[in-house]
């Protein structure tokens, strides 16, 4: 019972003798502390409201005063506290003083918590007696309101506090474990800001191996935010310095964890090993391997940028081990005479690890990427994709998953019906099936999916796919859940979460229409009611297709932020649909309305279409060209194009042409050439087609000005004389 009283023991004397000797840094880190967060704040006093965002940013811990403080204070108060233990006479002296190892130990571990929390215990309570409300001013449609949040309160200093002291503490004790595994001074204080961001560094390096080996992994999941959780240093840049319970929890386990093994590292150090680069002889390959590790990755990864094939990256692998290895072995070593058979044997271990892990990865052996959840043991999914899903749903993270809502909508996007379950996990196979396609997607028009199954588990099964168009035009799954009644009843215009609509925008692609703007209520009720219906009856056929769409409504509302501190505050946002020529409804209504002939492409207004075959060609400078309404733009005068110019063959292409070419490597594209000249003169035209004088002026100084459209035709929809023509 005595040796384990004097285990946990202290010296009051040691412990004094400590807070004399290294006053210096806890003053320097109050001035720190002092000079950029409260002066200022002093300073401004009477018009805090001013400071709001600087004290926000200070009292959440991102203003870069404060990290620096937090980190390099604790890390420099560890390496002066235990120096002792990196010279042979001071190690000898200080262990034949009449204590313990233990008592020894935790004094100096002690004395060091005080020196760290002292300077951050005296400024908060700084600001704790200087403490008064601050707002904040939002700007609302009827102007400037102050809100009753305050930014300044007691309670946010009282976290800064303790989230200050939870930094600095684990930040200590792990600088306090580099110095009793190192054995001179410059090793500890470089291991100690080293191993502060090892175990993040290594969960990045492991996520970017996943990530480039393992098809589907997903690397926008939670993946991020669970890497800065390890350190509460990393966390702080995205918990805006408040950290959850989990957190809090996790972080003090970690340095009780951290001072328990320590001091047990302590009780087994030897003295000779004082001056050394390492204490221990078990660290040496540990810290050998990281640094060969952490080299070879870095190689590894930045030859696959530079080359063309896997085999660079491999090259870049092999370069990194043994380049890294040989300074690995020199920084624990202390000596560039490291080339024995010891050395070789230690190379050849560590080589055989990393084929076994880069090996690994590469045939999937723990079965990722074959892995597909079974029906009976999924409730639900989420899913998203960028070729129609892009701007009708916002992804952000709960509890590091993502989560897909409509804007202002606190309900998860998720589907549930055992046919659609079905399909998903049918999608997924069918994506797990056509690998080889997927991984060698180039030159061609692509899109992002991601598949996440029961999200609200805990560790919930997420991947994310790269996949073609014609895949995506194709599948049978997809058709399933687009056209499914729990999909559309999700999407339908009538179920946007809208708190009101602000007004309704209404576009032709063509450059001679002006926009239709309705902003009458009963209008834009009756507008969404009709797109609502079409919407509803729209094929998945119809609704993927890339034929120039009929016109395309702009939708704009105010809708009420559900994670908002501000619950009264209406935010804006604004949503397309695609009116297609199926959209009966709500073609019905815009004609209804004097709009019949606005969207109806006239071949009066075009004096030719010139058509072009891009193909792809080191050997010649062809390359695609943009047309834009602002100035006139032709290619380049070896492009052999064909000019098109009867009415018959121009409404042809008007009915057929798509709006995105799907292989960017070959195919065909034509300019739409609009009348121009004289006719942008003429006040009836500009009226018609919402051109102002200043435009008609600077076309009327160049009566060879034209307006013009760039328009594609893929496989299929391309007629047999334009492929004569260029074959």
């Amino acid at each position: 019972m005595k040796s384990k009283a004097s285990y946990f023991s202290v010296s009051k004397p040691l412990i004094l003798e400590n807070l004399r000797r290294f006053w210096a840094i806890p003053a320097l880190a109050f001035l720190v502390y002092f000079l950029s967060g409260v002066f200022p704040i002093l300073m401004s006093y009477t018009h805090l409201n001013d400071m709001a965002s600087y004290i926000t940013m200070s009292l959440s811990n991102q203003q870069p005063f404060y990290m620096f403080a937090h980190l390099m204070f604790p890390i420099i108060t560890a390496v002066v506290l235990f120096k002792y233990l990196q010279g042979v006479s001071s190690v000898s002296v200080m262990h034949s003083m009449p204590f313990t190892r233990g008592k020894l130990y935790n004094s100096g571990f002690l004395s060091g918590l005080i020196l760290i929390a002292t300077p951050i215990l005296v400024n908060g309570l700084i600001l704790l007696a200087i403490s008064k409300p601050v707002y904040n001013q939002y700007g609302t449609e009827n102007g400037l309101v102050t809100e009753t949040l305050n930014l300044f309160s007691r309670a946010d200093i009282l976290n800064w506090i303790w989230v200050s002291l939870l930094i600095a503490f684990v930040i200590y004790a792990v600088s306090v474990f580099a110095g009793i595994v190192t054995g001179n001074s410059l090793m500890h204080f470089a291991t100690a800001i080293w191993f502060n961001f090892l175990i993040p560094a290594l969960y990045a390096v492991f996520i970017a191996y996943f990530s480039h080996y393992l098809y589907g992994f997903d690397t926008s999941g939670n993946w991020v935010e669970y890497g800065l959780r390890i350190s509460p240093f990393l966390n702080v840049l995205q918990s805006n310095g408040v950290f959850g319970i989990g957190s809090t929890i996790y972080y003090i386990v970690s340095f009780l964890i951290l001072y328990g093994i320590t001091s047990f590292l302590y009780q087994k150090r030897r003295l000779e090993h004082a001056t050394d680069s390492l204490a221990f002889g078990f660290m040496e390959p540990i810290i050998c391997y990281l640094i060969a590790f952490l080299g070879m990755t870095l190689l590894g990864f930045y030859f696959q940028v530079l080359g063309q094939s896997e085999l660079y990256m491999y090259a870049g692998l092999a370069a990194g081990t043994v380049i890294f290895f040989i300074i690995g072995q020199m920084i624990v070593k202390k000596t560039p005479r490291i080339y024995n058979m010891r050395s070789l044997k230690s190379l050849g271990i560590y080589t055989l690890i990393a084929i076994i892990f880069i090996l690994g990865l590469n045939i999937d052996l723990t079965g990722f990427e074959k892995r597909v959840p079974n029906q009976d043991d999924t409730s639900s999914f989420t899913i998203s994709e960028n070729f129609i899903m892009s701007g009708m749903l916002n992804m952000n993270y709960v509890n590091g998953q993502p989560r897909y809502t409509r804007f202002g909508e606190e309900k998860e996007f998720l589907l549930k019906d055992p046919d659609n379950i079905a399909a998903a996990i049918a999608l997924h196979q069918s994506f797990v099936d056509n690998k080889a396609r997927f991984e060698n997607l180039q030159n061609i028009y692509t899109t992002s999916v991601f598949i996440g199954y029961d999200p609200e588990d805990t560790f919930p099964m997420t991947r994310r796919y790269q996949i073609d168009y014609e895949f995506y035009r194709d599948s049978p799954h997809f058709k399933q859940i687009y056209e499914s009644a729990e999909f559309k009843e999700y999407f339908t215009p009538a179920n946007l979460n809208y708190t009101g609509l602000t007004d309704i925008y209404i576009n032709s692609d063509m450059p001679t229409r002006e926009t239709v703007e309705v902003d009458k209520k009963q209008e834009m009720l009756e507008f969404m009611s009709c797109l609502d219906r079409d919407f509803k009856a729209q094929t998945y056929e119809d609704l993927v297709s890339l034929k120039h769409a009929y016109a395309t409504a702009n939708i704009n509302f105010t809708y009420k932020d559900p994670d908002s501190d501000r619950p009264n505050q209406l935010l804006h946002n604004s949503i397309n649909y695609k009116i297609t020529t199926n959209y009966e409804n709500t073609i019905q209504w815009l004609e209804a309305h004097g709009y019949g002939d606005h969207f109806v492409r006239d071949v009066s207004e075009i004096e030719y279409i010139e058509l072009y075959h891009y193909v792809q060609d080191e050997n010649t400078s062809n390359r695609p060209v943009e047309y834009s309404i602002e100035e006139k733009m032709l290619p380049a005068n070896q492009l052999k194009s064909l000019k098109v110019s009867d009415p018959e063959q121009i409404k042809m292409l008007l009915d057929t042409y798509e709006s995105q070419n799907i292989n960017y490597q070959d195919y065909y594209y034509g300019v739409i050439v609009y009348t121009g000249g004289s006719q942008f003169q003429d006040p009836k035209f500009i009226e018609k087609f919402g051109y102002d004088p200043e435009m008609s002026e600077k076309y009327a100084t160049d009566q060879a000005s034209m307006v013009t459209q760039q328009i594609y035709f893929n496989d299929g929809i391309i007629p047999d004389y334009v492929l004569e023509y260029f074959k």
